[in-house]
């Protein structure tokens, strides 16, 4: 049988948030089948020979993301397959009514507007999900914003680890991500890596951030807040709970947001870091006791204590 890597690493992430935070267990048992199908469909997407977007290096130089104003149509049928197969667990998840999940089963039947959901999240179109809202009337905007980056994320996600070196041949020093342009919702500092003198173990320790939607890591200044760029000591600082140094708040405290953040050189397994940020959200509560607002709102990081 193939090895599905994505969906291992959720399943092994879940298991030891259960096993490390019990009273995460209850939220993880919730909404652990949809990280595990959602990265099923991650792991079937990479076999799948995807169009690849062309890779400008002139526009990464300027800072411009791989995915801006590029024709999304080229995905529809990946988009549209992703969302009805995630329906009935994000209607089970998000714990919607009868009305909810009939409208949304409606809607989201049409590619069109499912792409056109994927598009508004790609372009940070807030407008696009009220109006749409409103228009579709038992749907929430929060709903549709929800739905739209979980369809986003197996297909994206796919498409960002196609690019392989040509993305990687490329510098980008942005706190934003270069293949899609969304900002992160964690980071990592890099595991200790193993050379080939004597098997000697050292370095690691190296900052990537993590995007919130098509999950690609990127290399970024440790000393540096990803959502300003300020680099002074004085106004950036570190929490963490004395017994788990390895899971962080990094906060700014010059333009007030915070990003979690997890150093692997003390972890014994990789996490998915997505499915991570369930179990940190004692975390989040800390820092916005602190008036911190997170870089990246998420569904964990708005919880309300």
């Amino acid at each position: 049988m193939k090895s599905a890597p994505a969906r291992n690493a959720v399943e092994a992430t879940l298991e030891s948030i259960e096993k490390r935070v019990p009273a995460y267990g209850d939220l993880a048992r919730r909404f652990g089948p949809l990280f595990l199908l959602r990265a099923s469909l991650r792991d079937g997407l990479d076999d799948a020979r995807l169009a690849k977007p062309e890779v400008d290096g002139a526009k990464l130089s300027a800072g411009i993301p791989i995915l801006a104003g590029c024709d999304l149509s080229m995905w529809k049928a990946e988009f549209a397959k992703t969302a009805m197969a995630l329906l009935p667990m994000l209607a089970e998840s998000l714990g919607l009514d009868d009305a909810q999940r009939s409208a949304l089963d409606d809607f989201l039947r049409d590619p069109e507007h499912v792409l056109g959901l994927v598009q508004a999240r790609i372009d940070g179109n807030w407008k696009h999900f009220e109006n749409t809202s409103k228009q579709w009337g038992a749907i929430p905007d929060t709903v549709l914003l929800y739905v739209s980056e979980n369809v986003c994320s197996p297909v994206l996600s796919a498409v960002a680890r196609s690019l392989g070196e040509s993305l990687s041949d490329n510098s980008w020093d942005q706190g934003n991500c270069p293949v899609c342009g969304s900002t992160p919702s964690i980071s990592q500092l890099s595991p200790r890596e193993v050379t080939d003198l004597d098997h000697l173990v050292g370095g690691g320790g190296k900052k990537y951030l993590h995007c919130s939607l098509c999950g690609h890591d990127w290399r970024f200044k440790r000393n540096a807040c990803a959502a300003c760029g300020n680099d002074e000591n004085e106004s950036r600082e570190v929490f963490f709970k004395d017994d788990v140094k390895h899971e962080r708040i990094e906060a700014c405290h010059k333009c007030g947001t915070y990003c979690l953040n997890i150093d692997l050189r003390e972890c014994d397994a990789f996490p998915d870091l997505d499915t991570a940020q369930l179990g940190l959200i004692h975390l989040d509560i800390h820092a916005r006791s602190k008036d911190l607002s997170p870089m990246t709102p998420t569904l964990w990081n708005t919880v309300e204590p």
